[in-house]
């Protein structure tokens, strides 16, 4: 079944328009100390550190689809990989390509433009795949990750990440609880309300995500669910940030802890996952 919040070929128009205006945005994102940005960087860490117990060679074959600044790519390279990083949005392409540069692995990416929904690559090309922050803004999730495993080798691993459907800080905000979600879109219907700030990312259920690495065939290996907040009433942030910071931390010990309760409501989910074997 389709996400209520997913999207046509059209919004993905929206969306890229989206990222190109902030491409700025998500340059900085991670050199700050707000909740979005540490959880941004919670999320890397956490793909990079399961790359690292791959046991890849140096030299091996890395596509990362959605590359955005180019964050990712760099710390790849500098891993001894040849990364070949796509995006859709030409601002951010730019940054990329810069990222590479001021980091000296200029020969070791190669960032070109491309559509997650159709790689412009040849079956079993890539050692590994990564996609962080792509999925939830894709118009066909299921046919961007047939996409992903096409060009993966037999084998081959897949780490991407999506937006959690059961973060605490939605189910707790009305304006953004998917329990009223059908019921807002239906007023938007009623009412022709489109704009560029009426996109959301969609939201993925765990359950669901294993359901489309399944379709794709990859068999999943691991996921972990992370991150707490920004918390918000009605769209409006209701803490300061130093506060909120503080409450999403102090959440995270606790589902590190081993609190399910307290993990499955992390606000995103990073899964790792292997091509079957031909």
């Amino acid at each position: 079944m389709k996400s209520v919040y997913s999207q046509t070929r059209s919004d993905q128009y929206l969306v890229d328009l989206y990222f190109e205006a902030t491409s700025s945005y998500w340059d900085d994102v991670y050199r700050r100390d707000d909740v979005d940005s540490l959880i941004y960087r919670q999320r890397s860490d956490i793909a990079l550190s399961w790359v690292d117990h791959l046991g890849l060679r140096p030299g091996s074959a890395v596509l990362e689809v959605g590359c955005g600044a180019g964050l990712v790519a760099v710390a790849l390279a500098r891993r001894g990989f040849n990364v070949h990083a796509t995006d859709t949005v030409t601002a951010m392409i730019e940054l990329a390509r810069t990222r590479a540069a001021e980091g000296a692995v200029s020969d070791m990416v190669e960032v070109t433009k491309g559509d997650a929904h159709a790689l412009d690559f040849e079956n079993a090309t890539f050692d590994l795949v990564i996609a962080l922050g792509v999925i939830p803004w894709l118009h066909d999730p299921d046919d961007a990750l047939r996409e992903m495993a096409r060009v993966l080798k037999p084998g081959g691993a897949l780490i991407a990440s999506v937006d959690n459907v059961a973060r605490l800080h939605h189910l707790l905000d009305p304006k953004l609880t998917p329990r009223l979600a059908r019921a807002r879109i239906a007023v938007k219907r009623m009412v022709r309300i489109r704009s560029r700030g009426d996109l959301r990312s969609h939201l993925h259920s765990r359950e669901e995500v294993e359901r489309l690495l399944s379709a794709a065939g990859i068999v999943k290996q691991k996921g972990r669910t992370f991150g707490y907040g920004p918390f918000t009433f009605l769209g409006h942030r209701m803490l300061p940030e130093r506060i909120g910071v503080g409450l999403h931390k102090r959440l995270q010990r606790l589902a590190d802890q081993g609190s399910e309760r307290i993990s499955s409501r992390g606000a995103q989910y990073v899964v790792f996952g292997r091509k079957k074997e031909a």
